[in-house]
């Protein structure tokens, strides 16, 4: 097996909560090395949020595993001077403090690239840093809502609700997963006047995911609501109610209507060849499927459905999830013995490598636990860890 795809990546993160943390454990994953500067004595805030031992949250688990973490003391002299150490030889810093903090505390870009001008510096924000709410801060609920994604989620014609997961924070990490992955591709191509710097911010991402919607609103006209859960140009893809259950299936080409009626055995349902008809008698097409699921149990339509060919699935919650044999078969779903908490869970990585497992090889780190390893490593001598330490870089280490 390689060392993974990053197998020689030394990337820092200073990030909190689940952004920046989600996308340091996407390239830590992959194989890079990835240390995580946290505040002495307090961390990243996820430590304390959620279900876990004092010091390690579920939420801190599942998104810094495979890191290692250091403590430091920016606010001092000798704390700024260990982590630009540590940046001068690292190839990519992700970090998330609000708009202008960086600079204030000596590590903002130009800080950090005179020592190390091919640097990739990722930051991200809840507004990014540019435009006139830059300087606002931004968490995922709030972003939802402001970004619009809200809007258009929940029951038909109901009140507006959340999605289900900080898609905000998640998306973000991801986008600036890609953005570090782009920047460290160029720099392999650009032999001089390298810009490692680039941003994203929270609203940016959702905005995105609004997707079709903005282009269909500047088309149309037409502000859409929520659709619980029907699409927004497919008829029919959506849930429906079976004896027992639910099942979500659709059609996605006209060319299959025909066997989706064979299938139902509703004759009457011919009369809707395409898609544009079908939306046209939106309330009448649905009625009469709905009819013919509510017939028989959730199973039984499962295997109609594959019998010929169309796409299915049942309505899964996390216990679910957790034993499904496609979860087990993609390590999506990862077992884990943790040091603190013993055992349980943890999401896997959505990449498959053939000759990689990108999977959880090292537990979230327990707060400032390799603070010795990873500066002994770049300091140029003794003297100066020593000084380091008298001097406070990493906290208060009296007895």
């Amino acid at each position: 097996m390689s060392e993974g795809p990053l197998g020689d990546l030394r990337v820092v993160e200073m990030t909190g909560h689940r952004a920046g943390p989600f996308c340091g454990a996407l390239l830590a994953d992959m194989g890079a090395d990835v240390v995580k500067i946290e505040r002495p004595g307090v961390g990243d805030p996820s430590r304390s949020q959620g279900v876990g031992p004092d010091g390690k949250s579920g939420y801190f688990m599942a998104n810094n595993r495979n890191k290692r973490s250091v403590t430091l003391d920016l606010k001092t002299d000798a704390g700024t001077d260990a982590a630009l150490s540590l940046l001068a030889e690292a190839d990519v810093f992700v970090e998330n403090f609000g708009y202008g903090v960086t600079d204030k505390l000596g590590i903002g870009y130009d800080d950090v690239t005179s020592l190390n001008p091919d640097i990739v510096y990722a930051s991200i924000k809840g507004y990014g840093e540019t435009g006139p709410l830059r300087e606002k801060p931004g968490l995922d609920l709030i972003l939802q809502a402001e970004g619009g994604i809200m809007s258009v989620t929940g029951p038909e014609g109901g009140d507006p609700v959340k999605v289900g997961q900080a898609i905000g924070d998640l998306t973000t990490g991801m986008f600036a997963a890609i953005g570090i992955l782009a920047r460290l591709y160029e720099r392999d191509r650009v032999a001089e006047d390298f810009t490692g710097k680039f941003d994203v911010g929270l609203f940016d991402s959702i905005v995105v995911l609004m997707n079709e919607y903005l282009t269909n609103y500047s088309m149309t006209g037409e502000v859409p609501g929520p659709q619980g859960t029907t699409h927004q140009t497919l008829v029919p893809y959506q849930v429906f109610e079976t004896a027992d259950g639910y099942v979500v299936t659709g059609v996605p080409s006209d060319d299959r209507w025909g066997d989706f009626v064979d299938m139902l055995g509703r004759e009457e349902l011919r009369d809707y060849p395409t898609n544009d008809d079908r939306q046209a008698n939106e309330e009448t097409v649905t009625g009469i499927i709905q009819e013919e699921f509510a017939g028989e149990p959730t199973d039984h339509w499962l295997d109609r459905l594959t019998e010929y060919g169309f796409p299915n699935g049942p309505i899964n919650d996390v216990a679910d999830i957790a034993d499904h044999e496609q979860s087990r078969a993609r390590n999506l779903v990862v077992e884990h013995d943790d040091p603190d908490w013993g055992s349980c869970l943890l999401p896997g990585h959505p990449v498959n490598f053939p000759d990689y497992d990108a999977t959880v090889r090292t537990p979230a780190p327990r707060l400032g636990e390799h603070t010795d390893e990873v500066f002994a490593e770049v300091a140029g001598d003794q003297t100066s860890l020593d000084e380091w330490t008298t001097d406070g870089a990493f906290g208060d280490r009296s007895p």
